[in-house]
This record gives structure tokens, C-alpha cells and sequence, in this order.
């Protein structure tokens, strides 16, 4: 009998120490689940308060090859992106500023509640020169948003357009998101643009854009990792010149067809990250990722975007591979650099530049090429693309 109830006590002790020691891997389990449903992404929606505002400053990378990155078109609910191995290149600063604080030349349009209200803009933002189109310059350009609770809008644009400072309303606004963004919706627009120069005719563009919300999950980029919402925008535009003559002269750009996938944050204003394609005989080409960055020290250098100390146009663009730079100003000490989209260097002139400046790349295959001035110092004072056909 009592070696029975020694035998039931140690029984009793085994089996009270075990369920001790379950019961703590429960609650540790328990804890664990709780920890992992605390930090996990869910769906999230993007609304007016996470569109650029005032005052923002955002720092972006720019990676200019797409060697060991995951295909963009791969997309779900729930979906991992990993960009984590992405190579700055170049980096910009964008900054966003009050309308009040552009050329007031600029502001005709935009800044106007009473006779515009279409237009009455809540955000501008310095942006490239760009390309001439024949004999026509656009510099000093600054892009006019509208953010409301429907959407956000780019309504227009100031510009130095042959040196004239000039304010262009889009005729049919672009609707470049319509709010709030959650995922499975679509939606696409029409926009146009014209503006009268003197002694020429008529400076148009021509855009359609197809939004498409096709993913929602966890972005992993060297900045971070981050709860976003994806974007899929497909535009196709061209931009045409009406010279005012007794026969009426007019011509255009080619049809181009863009594919920007955009992934968006809570409270960022720009995406996470933007990954850059361009059609080319229907096939889809990298042509850059930019993403929000910190100071990376190893960039070849900052780029503040409508910064340039120099303004270089291009021209004609598209081409066969042979153009022309030019610029307004007397430039001195400028070494150019002409890249592939693997960022192969195809090109360079080391020699003191003096405009304009021919180039020619003896027939080089059709595609999108990038090129940057680069001073003394080592810094770029104009960049831009190229597109051989």
C-alpha cells in the first residue's frame, strides 16, 4: 500500500510539473501570438492626409538597374515585396511648397478661388525642365496639385516657355488618384494641356491614365519595412506643336507608353517606392526605381530635382542616336557621361564642353539611355533620358 501511494504521489508531482511547464509554453505561445498580431500588416487605405502637403521635404534614391530585383508585375493581397537589395545610384530632394511662394506670373490659374476654383491648387513642386520639342523650351517648370478628399489632381504647370513665364492649365484635369485608395479599385482619366506662344502657335500635351490598386502587404526596401498599398498607372501620351502659318504646320512626339508601379504608406506623401517601365515595341523595359531614402554617402551624388545650375536642353527627343545639347548660358567645365539601362557608360567627353554640343552615338540599339553634366566638383548639374528608336 505504501509503495502504491508513493508511486501515485510521484505519478502526481510528474504530472503537476508537466502541466506547469505546458501551461507556460501556452502563455508563451499565447504571448507570441498576441506580439505577432500587434506588429503584423493588414490592409490599409490611402486617403487626402497621406498625399504630399506643404512644406514636405522627401529624400529619394534613385537605382538605375534592375540585376537581382523581383519582377514588379508579381502582386496580391497580403503579397511580400523585397527591394531590399536596391543600389542608390543618384539621390534628389523633392520638395513641396506653398502656391503663395511660386513666380506669381505662375500662379494665374492656381491661386484663384474666385474666377478658378477648378484649379485653386493646395501644393506645388519644382520639377525638370523639359525636353524641347523643335522650337520650343520649357524651363523653370513647377507642377500645381490639388488635394481634396476625392481625389488628388494635377491641374497645370508654370513654366519659362521661350523665356516667357507662363501659366498652363490643363484643359482636362488629371486625375492622378482617386480617394480614398483601397485595394480592387480602378479608375483612369483623360488630360490635356495647351499653351499659346508668341510668334509660334500652340504647345500641347496629351495623357490617359489607368490606375489600377492590385496589391496590398509588406514592402521591403533599404529604408524599411512598411505596410503599403500597391498602384499599377499605365500612361500613354505624346505632346504636338501647332505652328501658326497660311497652311497650319503641326507636328508631334511619338505615342509613349509609361508603366509606373507605386507602392504607398500611411503619412509619406510620395510612394515607398516607384519602379519605372517604358514600352518599347510592346515589350516592357526597366528604366529606374525610386525609392525613400536617408542620406546614403556612397551615391555619387545629390541631385536636388529643378536645382541644376545649368539648364541644358536636348534635342531632337526621341532620335536615332545622334542629337544636340544646348544651353541658354555660357557653361563651363562640364564633363557629360551617357549610360545604358544596365548603367554601362556608353559614352563620355572629357574636354572642356562648349554648346551646343553635337553628339552622335553611332547607331546604337533602340531603347532609353540616361545622361548627366557633371562639374569640377563633382557635381551634376543636369541630367535627364534619351530615347533612341
Amino acid at each position: 500500500m505504501k509503495n502504491t501511494n508513493r508511486l501515485n504521489s510521484v505519478l502526481w508531482n510528474v504530472i503537476t510539473t508537466n502541466y506547469s511547464s505546458f501551461k507556460k509554453r501556452i502563455y508563451l505561445l499565447v504571448a507570441l501570438f498576441a506580439l505577432r498580431a500587434a506588429v503584423s500588416f493588414g490592409q490599409i487605405t490611402i486617403t487626402q492626409t497621406d498625399m504630399p502637403q506643404p512644406g514636405d521635404t522627401i529624400r529619394l534614391s534613385t537605382c538605375n538597374t534592375n540585376v537581382g530585383l523581383p519582377n514588379p508585375s508579381l502582386t496580391g493581397a497580403n503579397y511580400i515585396w523585397n527591394y531590399d537589395s536596391l543600389i542608390p545610384y543618384t539621390q534628389t530632394i523633392d520638395t513641396f511648397i506653398n502656391v503663395s511662394a511660386t513666380p506669381l506670373a505662375y500662379q494665374l490659374y492656381f491661386n484663384d478661388a474666385l474666377l478658378y476654383p477648378a484649379y485653386k491648387s493646395t501644393v506645388a513642386q519644382n520639377a525638370p525642365n523639359l525636353p524641347a520639342l523643335g522650337p520650343v523650351t520649357i524651363t523653370n517648370v513647377i507642377n500645381y496639385y490639388k488635394n481634396q478628399a476625392s481625389s488628388y489632381e494635377s491641374v497645370g504647370y508654370g513654366a519659362n516657355i521661350n523665356g516667357i513665364p507662363t501659366s498652363v492649365k490643363d484643359d482636362t484635369i488629371d486625375i492622378m488618384y482617386v480617394l480614398p485608395m483601397n485595394y480592387g479599385n480602378s479608375d483612369s482619366c483623360h488630360s490635356a494641356s495647351h499653351a499659346q506662344i508668341a510668334g509660334i502657335g500652340y504647345y500641347a500635351t496629351h495623357q490617359k491614365r489607368i490606375n489600377n490598386i492590385d496589391g496590398w502587404g509588406t514592402l521591403k526596401t533599404p529604408f524599411g519595412v512598411f505596410n503599403t498599398l500597391r498602384v499599377k498607372t499605365i500612361l500613354y501620351s505624346y505632346d504636338s506643336v501647332e505652328v501658326d502659318t497660311p497652311i497650319h504646320i503641326g507636328f508631334s512626339t511619338p505615342l509613349t507608353e509609361k508603366i509606373q508601379y507605386k507602392w504607398f504608406g500611411n503619412g509619406f506623401g510620395l510612394p515607398l517606392l516607384q519602379v519605372n517601365e517604358q514600352v518599347i515595341t510592346g515589350n516592357p523595359v526597366f528604366t529606374s526605381a525610386v525609392y525613400r531614402d536617408s542620406i546614403r554617402k556612397q551615391v555619387l551624388g545629390l541631385s536636388p530635382v529643378n536645382s541644376f545650375s545649368a539648364n541644358i536642353l536636348l534635342y531632337p527627343n526621341p532620335n536615332n542616336g545622334e542629337f544636340t545639347f544646348q544651353s541658354p548660358a555660357t557653361v563651363t567645365g562640364l564633363k557629360l557621361d551617357i549610360y545604358n539601362m544596365l548603367g554601362q557608360r556608353i559614352y563620355e567627353q572629357k574636354a572642356d564642353i562648349k554648346f551646343p554640343l553635337v553628339v552622335n552615338l553611332n547607331a546604337p540599339p533602340a531603347g532609353l539611355y540616361f545622361y548627366k553634366f557633371v562639374s569640377e566638383t563633382g557635381k551634376v548639374v543636369a541630367e535627364g533620358k534619351i530615347m533612341v528608336e
